[in-house]
């Protein structure tokens, strides 16, 4: 993660050839047209990636661990693990200090700086702290299989509708998804090891 950014941040060349080939290949399958249903459809389903949407959501998952399962712990790790994702996200947006794509306006308008793509980190996050509660959960190896495939495959789609909707390099969702899965590998990480520490 730390090289990927670094390699933004100094406009390594490598950054840009990826960025082509895949914008490339993204944006004409299929081309993108403001008034389509598909397009309108990716607008409507990028909005599951927003932070606001995911903070609320991770504030519902909070509250079912401390009342619902009795772990207070769990219940608000994880919201907080969240926040102070989204919180850090920021503070490196600020420190990269990546202008938009030009194609940014054409379908949809992003503000602020472009990487990491706040919307691939929220994905992320949000929804790799569910895989990483499947995971850890007592479900059967076949539903943990079916759950995790599908929350992942969910944030890959995430991250697509930002490079297909113009907003983001994609090297700026690729950048989104390894600072949430690591920040979220890490924060399970702790709540594991208070786990052992705890018996």
């Amino acid at each position: 993660m730390p090289y990927e950014i670094f390699s933004v941040k100094t406009h390594q060349e490598w950054v840009e050839h990826l960025d082509r080939m895949v914008i490339a290949w993204v944006r004409t399958h299929p081309i993108p047209m403001a008034e389509s249903s598909y397009t309108k459809f990716i607008s409507i389903i990028t909005f599951c990636a927003k932070s606001k949407f995911t903070l609320s959501l991770a504030a519902l998952v909070g509250l079912f661990y401390i009342f619902i399962k009795k772990n207070r712990v769990l219940g608000l790790g994880f919201f907080l693990s969240i926040v102070l994702g989204e919180t850090a996200l920021k503070v490196m947006k600020l420190w990269v200090a990546r202008p938009r794509p030009e194609t940014n306006g054409e379908i949809v308008f992003a503000h602020g700086f472009s990487h990491p793509s706040g919307h691939a980190l929220a994905a992320s996050l949000f929804y790799g702290s569910l895989l990483l509660l499947v995971c850890m959960s007592t479900m059967k190896a076949s539903t943990k299989w079916i759950f995790s495939v599908a929350l992942l495959l969910w944030i890959w789609f995430m991250m697509y509708t930002r490079i297909y909707l113009g907003v983001h390099y994609p090297t700026d969702v690729l950048g989104g998804f390894l600072m949430g899965m690591a920040w979220a590998c890490f924060s399970m990480g702790l709540y594991v090891g208070w786990l052992k520490n705890a018996r």
